[in-house]
């Protein structure tokens, strides 16, 4: 009897744990079932949502454009700069400025980098920079500026040029300098574009060289951080190519494109610089635009290069930031801006624009009742700056 009695207790906790299991088990079914039913629902949001076609737009808020001399827009973070050869102001929203900041630079050239912003008088000697509380830091160069750069952090890389020399340094966000590096034209060559990783510890220069008539690039790859400190001259390689490459980007902080007359190469440098893909196109690009995810350019059609006849002006091609061919168009649209976030290309002129979805649909065409200066996307979606000749307004598509 206490044999079978225990039998039964045993019983009864074996049959007790299962239950518990089931319900363990039940409970994380539902858990499961809720997260695919979560990810479905937000993969089929995003698609109705490119599938969608905007007919007009509302006005979310406006004030009246009073600039008397050339002023270049930009945005930054949540907010929009205004920045000329006379200052700089920062605004959240259209009719109240954060801080404003004045200064005299003949040729001010303007970088960001998440919430940090590099101001710099290109051929002079002076940057200033800022953040979005105000300005965090000063330069004065030993040499004219050729360019600049600002990491995520507020480092500001500069590349300047005097006597046949190019000095490269590195600056912290209150100015002081970090590295200093000086190279000859002779050796390295003439130096076109350049790129900083968001980190600030990368650096990526585009060099042009001219002999007996012939220009080649001399792609170099620097490290500032610890991987580079025992080489020379903190470089960890080099690329080099026939023809031009007047633009090279860090697509993220590992990532890098560099842009020649009819071609693109890709790179990562996590350590050393490896070759990713290089793809040539056979004609000459027309436009570039960029976003954290695409990589696309624009080509005229039926040029001497032209592989085929086509009815329509321009090719539009949309790259992975692998390298690989994510969609292709042809469009008819005659364009001066062209500019691209995570979800949509945006073209205009001064009356019209057309933005395309990834997928090639038209997902919004306007023409304006006045003339246009700039169309700016926000970080929101569907939401924009439109700066006219009268007016600077935030605008919403519906």
């Amino acid at each position: 009897m206490k044999f079978a009695k225990e039998k039964y207790s045993k019983l009864k906790d074996t049959f007790k744990e299962k239950r518990e299991k089931i319900k363990e088990m039940s409970a994380l079914n539902k858990i499961f079932y809720i997260g695919i039913i979560a990810v479905a629902a937000v993969l089929i949001g995003g698609l109705i949502h490119q599938s969608l076609a905007y007919q007009n737009f509302e006005i979310i808020s406006s004030i009246e454009k009073t600039d008397n001399v050339t002023v270049n827009y930009q945005v930054m973070g949540d907010g929009l700069l205004r920045y000329s050869k006379d200052g700089v102001s920062y605004s959240e929203n259209l009719s109240e400025t954060v801080w404003n900041q004045s200064f005299e630079m003949a040729s001010a050239r303007a970088v960001t980098c998440g919430n940090y912003l590099a101001i710099g008088d290109i051929g002079s000697n002076q940057i200033r920079i800022f953040d979005q509380t105000g300005q965090v830091g000063s330069i004065v160069t030993s040499y004219p500026i050729l360019d600049l750069d600002v990491a995520s952090q507020g480092v500001v890389s500069v590349i300047m040029t005097e006597n046949g020399a190019n000095y490269i340094s590195l600056y912290s966000s209150n100015g002081e300098e970090l590295v200093d590096i000086r190279t000859s034209i002779s050796d390295m060559g003439y130096p076109l574009d350049f790129a900083l990783s968001e980190d600030g510890e990368k650096l990526a220069v585009s060099y042009l060289n001219v002999a007996e008539g012939t220009t080649s690039t001399n792609i170099v790859f620097y490290n500032f951080g610890t991987a580079g400190a025992n080489e020379v001259d903190h470089i960890m390689g080099t690329f080099d190519y026939d023809g031009i490459f007047p633009k090279i980007e860090f697509l993220d902080n590992s990532t890098i494109a560099a842009y020649g007359e009819e071609n693109f190469v890709l790179y990562s440098m996590h350590y050393y610089p490896e070759l990713i893909s290089e793809t040539n196109f056979g004609r000459e690009i027309k436009s570039l635009f960029v976003s954290d995810k695409y990589i696309g350019f624009v080509f005229r059609n039926n040029t001497e290069t032209s592989e085929e006849e086509s009815p329509a002006k321009y090719h539009m091609a949309v790259y992975t930031t692998a390298g690989r061919l994510y969609m292709e168009q042809d469009f008819d649209f005659e364009y001066e801006t062209i500019t691209s976030t995570n979800q949509e290309i945006i073209l205009y002129n001064d009356s019209e624009c057309v933005i395309y979805t990834y997928s090639g649909k038209e997902k919004f065409s306007y023409t304006f009742n006045e003339p246009v200066i700039n169309l700016l996307p926000k970080n929101t979606a569907d939401e924009y700056i439109l700066i006219t000749s009268s007016a600077i307004q935030e605008i919403r598509l519906r």
